[in-house]
């Protein structure tokens, strides 16, 4: 045993990391694949989803944002037959008042009463028919929700006064229900009735929401509800999206889900594996070096009785102890690291563990079968062989097994180090598969000092010019969504700005006309709510504008719009498209950043920064796996370092003899390895840049094939096998080479 001590530490730690990374792996996957599907029979739960078939149109087709004419066309066409039905409605920056203590920013769901037909919800506290039957207007809130309101989730009864700007709605609460899970797309922590009146008191526009549905009969997917919009010469088709297929679906306007990417984390997936392959060859290697070794102890067991039985048996025992711990280590690693994977993987992984999710549990066992199995069957050339054959000094080896593993090992280290740099890359790039879908995004930074009209214009035009991923530039009083500055004396709020926002964000006039360059401070532009607080007195007022707080899901501010002055630019808003947008924000604060201040470029829609930072999560596994399937290249070569000198120990012997020094040893394995990795590499070489270059091409905007990108793998192996060569050859300066030539 000590003269394999070496070995049996490696095979632990292969196996401990091979263990940990994919049970990572499986947890994230598990946790990436179950999105909404807590809910019961959540293939009968869908959204309903708007688009624009207009050919003019430029930007995001889909919408959740149906009007309540194509709601009641569907609950009047369908309810008492095939579906249920629900308005959702969306309501950001409310505010709650809760026993004179102001929850500020609060976000709100108004739905229909059978949204509890539809989501399953886990009643804690009242009744869910309360909810359903109250004549006043009742709210349901989560646990969550109910402790940060009353400090516990007994809450039924109790009243919330609900707020924006002046009226307030007051909402008993019906019921308290658990916390949906943290792999929901959405975060629904507020439920009130769906009352117009209460709605439009909020200052939101009841005529648009969402609308969730369950199934009774089963629908088909791709079943078309309706087709033309209400009052508008647009043609506009509504179908459903079943929930599972939310989350890997495409973004769409008005909503607030999560998104992730199935394409990646099943590459993610098939990386893994080839990692966990790449731990397998290593262990069944480690496990041919160490058998011969115990020829003597197994001659002695067979000469003293013991059967074949019983020696497999014990060698079952013995693997699955090996097999066991590292599995133990590895789990216990994971949980350790909990804090760490949240914070960086934003993944629980304790209760994912406590959940006891069969297919995880599945997975673990047969990972524990294989890899406990599978030695015993490179322990029966043993088992079978005579006492005699055991203790002679033709030792029982595996040539043809052992350059077999050596291809794999280096083909499939080169392979996995060149799919996680192609894969980062790609992410880090675009992940749109489908054409139609490079969308745009809005930007916004600090505008240089002095900026003027002129100024813009000029940027506008450059930047058209010379960066294709610009659209177009905007400047600002205040932001959009975060509008606070108001006008003294009365409830108007106040945006100055670019003679270009109306166009910037696509907004459309209601009555009159837009600001010119040349519009002084006398006239003015104003939204429906400002039309309506202003009254008759529209002497200043030359045109009427979309909501414009409603893009957000917010309440509609009364606004007062106006040419701004030079002097009154505070940010500076900046259209790009999505593909390659890490690279376009990048240029964007050079370009703005003077020394020692730098210029932070920030993104406008806070779900696309959430899409960006899923992505990141994703290159941060690709790095860990880029990692771990470097740790355990090294780990192979070792192991084939090891085979190597215990197979060619004779050869060196003799070499040593006649006055070989240190770095001819070393030559001649790194030879021998290097020998290996160059049939590796011609066969896995091809392979990777076949497959790697079919899975680029799925993508509409695709990253090239470079010619750097297997070179850093090569160089590292290489690196590895003269350092791992090195290292053995001075451990053979102790070695008794008069014993190995003896036996």
């Amino acid at each position: 045993m000590s003269r394999n001590r070496e070995i049996y530490l490696l095979k632990i730690t292969t196996l401990t990391i091979a263990f940990a990374s994919s049970i990572l792996i499986t947890l994230f996957s598990l946790n990436e694949f179950g999105f909404d599907r807590f809910h019961k029979s959540a293939g009968e739960i869908f959204r309903v989803l708007q688009k624009n078939t207009d050919e003019k149109y430029s930007g995001n087709r889909l919408s959740v944002k149906i009007p309540s004419e194509v709601f009641n066309k569907l609950k009047g066409t369908f309810y008492n037959d095939s579906l249920i039905v629900s308005r959702v409605k969306i309501m950001n920056k409310v505010n709650a008042l809760v026993n004179n203590k102001s929850f500020y920013d609060q976000k709100v769901h108004a739905a229909d009463p059978e949204i509890t037909n539809i989501f399953s919800f886990e009643t804690l506290d009242g009744n869910m028919n309360d909810f359903i039957t109250s004549d006043r207007a009742a709210a349901m809130i989560s646990s969550r929700v109910a402790q940060s309101y009353f400090g516990k989730h007994h809450a039924v009864g109790k009243k919330i006064k609900l707020y924006t700007f002046n009226d307030t709605v007051e909402v008993r609460i019906a019921a308290v229900y658990k916390d949906f899970p943290i792999n929901s797309h959405e975060d629904f922590d507020v439920f009130i009735s769906f009352n117009e009146d209460a709605i439009k008191n909020l200052n939101f526009d009841p005529k648009e929401s969402g609308i969730y549905g369950r199934t009774i009969k089963g629908i088909p997917k791709d079943y078309t509800i309706g087709k033309d919009h209400p009052n508008s010469p647009t043609i506009m088709k509504y179908s459903f999206q079943p929930l599972p297929e939310l989350y890997f679906g495409s973004r769409v306007l008005g909503e607030e889900a999560r998104h992730g990417d199935k394409y990646s984390v099943i590459i993610l997936i098939c990386i893994a594996g080839l990692i966990l392959f790449l731990s397998f060859s290593t262990f069944i290697n480690l496990t041919t070096i160490t058998l011969p070794y115990r020829s003597k102890e197994l001659a002695i067991k067979k000469l003293s009785g013991t059967s074949q039985a019983n020696l497999l048996y014990g060698f079952y025992k013995e693997s699955f102890a090996f097999v066991g711990t590292s599995l133990l280590i590895g789990l216990l690693m994971i949980v350790a690291a909990n804090d760490l994977i949240a914070s960086t993987l934003n993944l629980q992984v304790l209760p994912l563990f406590f959940t006891l999710d069969v297919r995880l549990v599945l997975i673990i066992s047969i990972l524990l079968f294989i890899f406990t199995v599978s030695p015993v069957f490179m322990t029966m050339r043993f088992v079978k062989a005579t006492p005699n054959r055991l203790l002679s000094t033709d030792t029982i080896t595996f040539p043809r097994l052992k350059r077999m593993i050596t291809f794999f090992q280096l083909g499939i280290s080169i392979f996995l180090i060149i799919a996680s740099i192609v894969v980062k890359r790609q992410i880090n790039y675009s992940l749109v598969k489908e054409p139609g879908q490079n969308h745009d995004q809005i930007v916004y930074l600090n505008p240089p000092s002095g900026l003027t009209n002129e100024g813009i214009m000029g940027l506008r035009n450059g930047w058209k010019k010379y960066n294709p991923n610009i659209l177009d530039v905007m400047a600002v009083s205040q932001l959009p969504d975060r509008i606070v500055s108001g006008e003294i004396g009365s409830d108007f709020y106040l945006l100055q700005v670019d003679p270009g926002f109306k166009d910037f964000f696509n907004l459309r006039m209601k009555e009159g006309y837009w600001l010119g360059p040349n519009s002084g401070d006398s006239v003015m532009v104003i939204n429906k709510a400002g039309k309506e607080l202003i009254g008759e007195n529209q002497a200043n007022v030359i045109g009427v504008v979309d909501d414009l707080s409603g893009l957000f899901n917010q309440p509609e501010k009364p606004l007062k719009i106006s040419v701004a002055q030079n002097a009154n630019y505070n940010w500076l808003c900046v259209r790009v498209l999505e593909v390659d947008i890490r690279r376009t924000v990048t240029r964007l604060s050079e370009q703005f950043s003077s020394e020692g201040k730098i210029s932070h470029v920030k993104y406008l829609n806070s779900h696309f920064k959430q899409w960006i930072e899923y992505q990141d999560r994703l290159n941060k596994l690709s790095g860990i796996l880029a990692i771990v399937s470097g740790l355990l290249s090294c780990f192979a070569i070792y192991g084939l370092s090891v085979s190597l000198v215990r197979d060619k120990l004779k050869e060196i012997a003799i070499h040593k003899l006649l006055g070989a020094r240190t770095i001819h040893v070393t030559y001649l394995l790194v030879r021998e390895l290097v020998i290996q990795m160059i049939f590796a590499l011609a066969v896995f070489g091809p392979i990777a840049y076949i497959l790697l270059n079919e899975l680029l091409r799925t993508f509409v905007f695709s990253t090239k094939f470079m010619w750097l990108d297997p070179v850093y793998p090569i160089a590292y192996c290489v690196f590895v096998i003269v350092i791992i060569s090195g290292f053995q050859a001075m451990s053979l300066n102790r070695a008794n080479f008069a014993s190995a030539l003896k036996s």
